[in-house]
């Protein structure tokens, strides 16, 4: 997309839908630069779940079209048929352009949909028709691989989202903000943005301070509100499919040391809810994965226990040493007679300490 050939005044709509995470890092940076670059335009937002909330905390008032989470199902024809109908709520709008930054199957769908049809689609779509694809599944031909796989399906107006699947981190190229800026400046070629994902806390339900609570609702009060130092594990998600297996004991080593401990292993809180907690806390600990940009978007400290995953694919304030995927509780690798290779309980609560310290010098 050449930016600078845009007019000054159209509506634009902004497609990120994959997940909270990527609506509320590519998809916030994004919606803030185009903001920036074209600020006499409307610009529209299509997201997916709970990505309405984080778009409204950062602008109420722009107008958001979205697919309830339960509205994309894993059945492919069912969420053609759901992503059509989308497509019937965007055409009538008469967008001036259509940026589609989600690299998912089904967003590639509807840009190729939209393109199709006659709209001004610019970014990812299929590299094949939707007359094409239809006729496939006519005439059972589509390939599995066909849908699941980037390198397969999708073609983009973007001429650096060949390096998607590079090793980019493994390169002398540093980028400060990770994969979101990876993704943004070299693949989509935004080379001038400014990669602001930080969510204003003033919109965000306050936290009690003085009170902390565990996830299973028990609260207490702070034995010293003033002092003690608070730790948010959120540790219930991670990409490689596998929980941090040693919470119970990590949240009673750190209360040991006299920090207030909230976790979010057994339940599910409502994305504001957990933004407002996290908002809260003076550290908040995560695996890769949904949990991970809490911290970042609320100005938190942020130590990730980087499992498998480079640290330098999401740059948080502190990380773990990289290890192999745990051979006794990832679900990819259980079988095997091997140790457990998670990072110690005991080992990371030193660690927090020796944050804590450092910070107070």
């Amino acid at each position: 997309m050449n930016e600078c050939a845009s007019p000054k005044s159209q509506r634009i709509l902004l497609i990120r839908m994959l997940s909270v995470k990527d609506t509320a890092t590519i998809g916030v940076a994004a919606l803030r630069h185009f903001r920036q670059t074209f600020p006499d335009s409307h610009i529209d937002f299509l997201t997916f779940g709970d990505g309405v909330d984080i778009i409204k905390i950062i602008d109420p008032d722009i107008t958001t079209i979205s697919l309830p989470a339960h509205a994309w199902p894993n059945d492919l024809l069912v969420a053609i048929e759901a992503f059509l109908g989308l497509a019937e709520k965007i055409i009538p709008n008469q967008y001036s352009q259509i940026v589609n930054l989600d690299t998912a199957f089904m967003p590639c769908f509807l840009a190729r949909f939209l393109h199709d049809a006659g709209e001004n689609v610019a970014g990812n779509m299929l590299n094949i028709s939707v007359h094409s694809l239809f006729s496939q599944f006519k005439e059972q031909s589509l390939k599995p691989e066909f849908v699941q796989s980037t390198e397969y399906y999708m073609q983009s107006s973007f001429s650096g989202m060949n390096r998607l699947h590079s090793r980019w981190w493994d390169t002398q190229q540093q980028f400060d903000a990770g994969f979101t800026e990876f993704y943004l400046r070299e693949c989509c070629g935004f080379k001038n943005i400014d990669i602001d994902i930080r969510i204003p806390t003033e919109h965000i339900p306050t936290a009690m301070s003085p009170i902390y609570s565990d996830d299973k609702g028990n609260s207490a009060v702070q034995a010293s509100v003033e002092h003690a130092k608070t730790i948010a594990l959120c540790l219930a998600d991670a990409h490689d499919g596998y929980a941090y297996p040693y919470v119970s004991e990590l949240t009673l080593l750190l209360e040991a040391k006299g920090y207030n401990v909230w976790t979010n292993t057994h339940s599910k809180l409502p994305l504001l809810e957990m933004l407002s907690k996290v908002s809260a806390a003076d550290l908040v600990v995560t695996k890769p994965g949904e949990s991970q940009w809490y911290g970042t978007a609320v100005g938190c400290l942020t130590l990730l226990i980087s499992a498998n995953e480079s640290p330098l694919l999401s740059m948080p304030d502190y990380a773990t040493e990289q290890t192999e995927r745990c051979p006794v509780h990832c679900p990819f690798t259980q079988g095997k007679q091997e140790q457990c290779c998670c990072d110690k309980p005991e080992e990371l609560a030193d660690g927090i300490e020796s944050i804590f310290t450092e910070l107070s010098r």
